[in-house]
């Protein structure tokens, strides 16, 4: 399975969607951060912080909690830090999934968690067996917050709580509970396909202020991606989110409105989902991201995980060559849930920047992945802040920088030669700090005009530089 991210799926978010709407309906906040899928793809999404939300975690997809992004490195060696997506992404080993039942959980409930068990179990090669020392299970909950059913995406590590406080009375239906049991065995919602278009349009006048992004595409197509399913569990109902009880989402191919978002249990196209994706290698890199000060070749480790269900053998490491030049591999053989230690040779830093590497992973049996890498050239103390800048549509730039110290508000200043120009804002600011940031910057009546942008940390942990790039507006 092929997967390569561009420069530009750095500004690409990931947005919020649900069953039924669980989010307050207060104006919404979001924040950013990464993720990485089972399939190996990546992708920044904007999760909410809600109240009922756990300590340390936003929500994604109105459903699927997802951890706050890290706080900003206290030390960097010279090689500096590599780091690891957001979420974990990985697939049960084998298909066996440990469970217990929390005891606020109530008899009702119980019953319903139950029956979903046992549809999964019969439609399935998915096993749940009852937790008695595994450290890595579901454990399904009642939090009390109405309208609140929730679930981590895929295998998280240790405890992972399911919630199951929703529908009438706190009850929810047998379908619901489905649907979040597929969420922790590492699906997303159907209508977030890449190519979702050709099958559905989303009516975004219809949707409610703030939550567009419960609409947004994630990505993913290939082999485990089959034919789009109208009749998923995991798919959006057609007045989602709708502010005015107008339809959100209306079918093409001539496939009726009232067909999508049944919660009765999996369809046909869902299992053979779950089968295809327990039945196939599924490797990833554990870090997307590394910066460093090396002026000289150098090596450092990678950790190749697999996240799949079953085991896997891997036959090559394929390179690009822009700045990494060799891998090698201390074991071929990966067992589900396992991993094996990379020892890549990087090139030199050419100076101060970003570049972007394609690491192509060969698996016995299966497809080859495409994975992205990407690593941040600084000159400590020298160059300690980057900017990239690329044309992202008419009269409009992308922004790519970052800062040594992970600062995360910058002022940003334009010109033209040496006349100073308008923008649109003067600063750049995050909530959270990240070792990579994105902005759009609509330059309008500057198209074809060479414009120069130069930012400058504002709260960095260190003696900050500015940066300057400069591009031709499209």
């Amino acid at each position: 399975m092929r997967r390569w991210t561009a420069w530009t799926a750095l500004s690409v978010l990931l947005a919020a969607c649900a069953l039924t709407p669980r989010v307050s309906r207060e104006a919404p906040t979001w924040e950013p951060v990464w993720l990485m899928l089972p399939d190996g793809s990546e992708v920044k999404v904007e999760g909410q912080r809600v109240p009922w939300a756990p300590p340390g975690y936003v929500v994604v997809q109105g459903d699927i909690l997802v951890p706050r992004a890290p706080a900003r490195p206290e030390a960097l060696t010279p090689q500096g830090l590599a780091l690891e997506p957001l979420t974990w992404g990985r697939l049960w080993p084998y298909g066996v999934v440990p469970y217990e039942v929390d005891p606020g959980v109530s008899q009702m409930q119980r019953e319903v968690i139950q029956q979903a068990l046992a549809h999964v179990q019969e439609k399935t090669l998915i096993r749940f067996v009852p937790r008695t020392t595994e450290a890595d299970y579901v454990r399904f909950i009642s939090d009390g917050v109405p309208g609140t059913c929730w679930s981590v995406l895929g295998k998280r590590g240790g405890a992972q709580d399911l919630d199951v406080y929703c529908g009438q009375g706190g009850v929810p239906s047998m379908g619901t509970v489905v649907h979040e049991i597929l969420h922790a065995l590492g699906f997303m919602h159907e209508q977030s396909r890449a190519d979702r278009d050709e099958y559905v349009e989303i009516l975004w006048e219809n949707i409610e202020e703030g939550f567009w992004r419960q609409f947004v595409k994630i990505g993913g197509q290939g082999k485990l991606y089959q034919a789009y399913d109208y009749d998923s569990v995991m798919h959006y109902h057609a007045k989602a989110f709708s502010k005015n009880g107008g339809y959100t989402i209306l079918p093409k191919n001539g496939v009726p409105p009232e067909r999508l978002g049944q919660r009765k249990g999996l369809s046909p196209g869902d299992a053979e989902a779950v089968r295809l994706y327990y039945t196939t290698p599924l490797l990833r890199l554990r870090w997307w991201f590394h910066q460093t000060t090396y002026t000289t070749d150098y090596t450092f480790p990678q950790e190749l995980l697999n996240v799949g269900a079953v085991d896997a053998r891997v036959t090559g490491v394929v390179l690009e060559g822009r700045w990494l030049q060799g891998a090698e591999l201390a074991s071929s053989e990966i067992p589900a849930g396992g991993s094996a230690t990379v020892t890549f040779r990087a090139k030199a830093c050419p100076g101060p920047g970003f570049q972007a590497e394609k690491v192509t992973l060969q698996v016995e049996g299966g497809e080859a992945y495409e994975v992205s890498y990407t690593r941040a050239c600084y000159r400590y103390p020298d160059q300690t802040t980057l900017l990239r800048l690329d044309p992202a549509g008419r009269e409009t730039l992308l922004l790519t920088y970052g800062e040594w110290t992970w600062a995360k508000e910058y002022a940003l200043e334009g010109r033209v030669g040496n006349t100073p120009i308008s923008l649109p804002f003067t600063r750049l600011t995050s909530e959270r700090s990240q070792p990579l940031y994105t902005a759009l910057v609509p330059l309008r009546g500057l198209a074809g005009e060479e414009v120069c942008l130069r930012i400058t940390p504002l709260d960095s942990g260190s003696s900050p530089t500015s940066a300057e790039a400069c591009a031709v507006v499209p």
